[in-house]
C-alpha cells in the first residue's frame, strides 16, 4: 500500500490556488508543511512518550485559548460545581492534545492494521448486524474520544461502502491530505454544505452514512431538547435522513483506554419505524439520538469536546433543565 501523500504536497499542481492571493497561498503551504513536520516529530517517539508531549502542550494550549477554555469552564462549572473546575478543564485540553498523538497512527498505519488499535469491543453484534442488512445504515456519533479514526476504523468492521459527513477545513491542502487519509481506508467523505443530495443516495444504495450530532451547527431543521442536563438545539437532519430512507441509527463510538489503545463501543440500533411520520415523531427520534450520544459521553466525559459553544444563548442566563439528572461520574483521563 503506498504511503500518504504528503499534506504540504499533496495538492502540488491542482488549480486550487488560482483565485487566492499569494499571501494566502504561502499561509496554506506553510500551515501544512508545519503540520507534516510536527506528526513526523510526533510518529519518531514512543507511543507512551509521544502521548506524554502531546498531552502536556494540550494542558499548557489551555493558557493561551482563553475563549475556548472559558467554554469548557462554563459548562463544566454548571454540572459539577467550581470546586475542582480547573482541574477538569485541564484533563478535558489534555484529552485534546492526545488527539494529537494519534495522528501519526492515520499517516503511518496500513488499513488493516488499524484494527490491531482497538482493545475491548462493546455491542459488536450490532455493528454485525447493520453491515449485514441490506438497508442503508446513518452512523451516529460525537466529538468524543478520537472520532477521526473511528471514521478510518468502521470500513474495516463491515460497514463499506462508507461516507463521511464533515465541514471541509480553510487549509485546502490540509483539507485534500486528510480526505486523503480517509479514503485510503475506506471512507468516502461527504462535504456537510451540499450534503443532503450525496447522502439521501448513498442510503437508498444500502451505503453506510457517519453524522456527528453533538454540535450547534447552523440551519432552521433544529428541536430544543435537553442535553447533557441543559436545554440545546439538537439538529433533526439525521434523523430526517433515517426516516426518508429506512435506515436504522447505530451509535459508535472510539474511547481512549491509553496509548495507542481504544475501546469500540456499539449500541443498539434505533429503527426509525418506531416513530411516526410527523414532527411529534421527528422530535422523539432525535431524542432518542440524543440519548445515546450521552449514554456514550458517561462513559468518559473527559474526552468530550468541552471547548464547543454547545449551549448558545444570547437572551438568557445558562442554567439546568428542572429536574435534570446529576452529571456522570467524572472519569475518561488517559494519562497524568
Amino acid at each position: 500500500m503506498p504511503a500518504a501523500a504528503d499534506p504540504a504536497t499533496v495538492a502540488e499542481g491542482s488549480p486550487m490556488g488560482a483565485a487566492e492571493p499569494a499571501t494566502v497561498r504561502l499561509r496554506h503551504r506553510l500551515e501544512a508543511a508545519l503540520a507534516a513536520a510536527v506528526i513526523r516529530l510526533l510518529g519518531a517517539l514512543p507511543p507512551r512518550r509521544r502521548y506524554a508531549l502531546a498531552g502536556r502542550l494540550g494542558a499548557w494550549s489551555r493558557h493561551l485559548d482563553r475563549r475556548h477554555r472559558r467554554h469548557a469552564r462554563d459548562s463544566l462549572a454548571l454540572r459539577y460545581g467550581a470546586a475542582g473546575v480547573e482541574d477538569k478543564v485541564r484533563t478535558v485540553f489534555r484529552e485534546l492534545g492526545h488527539l494529537g498523538a494519534e495522528l501519526p497512527l492515520l499517516e503511518r498505519r496500513e488499513p488493516a492494521g488499524l484494527t490491531e488499535l482497538v482493545v475491548a469491543e462493546e455491542g459488536r453484534a450490532h455493528i454485525d448486524a447493520m453491515a449485514a442488512d441490506a438497508r442503508g445504515v446513518v452512523v451516529l456519533s460525537a466529538h468524543l474520544g478520537n472520532w477521526e479514526l473511528l471514521g478510518h476504523l468502521l470500513p474495516h468492521y463491515g460497514l463499506s461502502p462508507f461516507h463521511v459527513v464533515y465541514r471541509p477545513l480553510d487549509n485546502p491542502l490540509l483539507d485534500r491530505h486528510l480526505r486523503a487519509n480517509r479514503e485510503r481506508h475506506g471512507a468516502r467523505a461527504i462535504d456537510r454544505n451540499n450534503a443532503s443530495r450525496p447522502i439521501l443516495q448513498a442510503l437508498r444504495r444500502g451505503e453506510t452514512v457517519a453524522m456527528l450530532n453533538d454540535q450547534n451547527t447552523p440551519g432552521t431543521g433544529r428541536v430544543r431538547l435537553p442535553f447533557l442536563g441543559e436545554e440545546a438545539r439538537v439538529p433533526t437532519a439525521l434523523a430526517r435522513f433515517a426516516r426518508r430512507t429506512d435506515s436504522p441509527i447505530l451509535p459508535v463510538f472510539l474511547l481512549r483506554e491509553g496509548p495507542e489503545r481504544f475501546r469500540l463501543v456499539a449500541l443498539e440500533p434505533i429503527e426509525p419505524g418506531r416513530y411516526p411520520d410527523s414532527e411529534a415523531g421527528l422530535r422523539d427520534l432525535t431524542a432518542e439520538t440524543v440519548a445515546a450520544t450521552e449514554a456514550a459521553i458517561a462513559r468518559a466525559p473527559a474526552q468530550w469536546f468541552w471547548v464547543h459553544r454547545r449551549w448558545r444563548s444570547k437572551h438568557a442566563p445558562r442554567r439546568l433543565a428542572p429536574g435534570a439528572p446529576p452529571p456522570p461520574p467524572w472519569r475518561g483521563g488517559t494519562l497524568p
